[in-house]
């Protein structure tokens, strides 16, 4: 199981809202500094709710990026 300290040197993380297809960028060190650098990544799924339309999803997509000293160039699209 992954946690938010596991992802905070290499991984964006997305929260994705499949009825409305938004997609949002979340601040990891935030979440981190809000919930704790121990929190496992699957566990936030149950709380994720779309600012647009209001709807619960679980959809919680993780990227590498690499190393904040050498991330790469990507960005993910629908």
């Amino acid at each position: 199981m992954q946690s938010l300290n596991d992802l905070v040197d290499s991984f964006h993380l997305y929260a994705v809202c499949e009825p409305c297809q938004r997609q949002t960028k979340l601040d990891v060190e935030k979440l981190i500094e809000q919930l704790g650098g121990d929190t496992q990544v699957h566990k936030m799924r149950s709380n994720l709710r779309c600012r647009l339309c209001n709807t619960r999803s679980e959809d919680l997509r993780i990227v590498y990026v690499g190393r904040k000293d050498q991330e790469a160039i990507f960005q993910y699209r629908r």
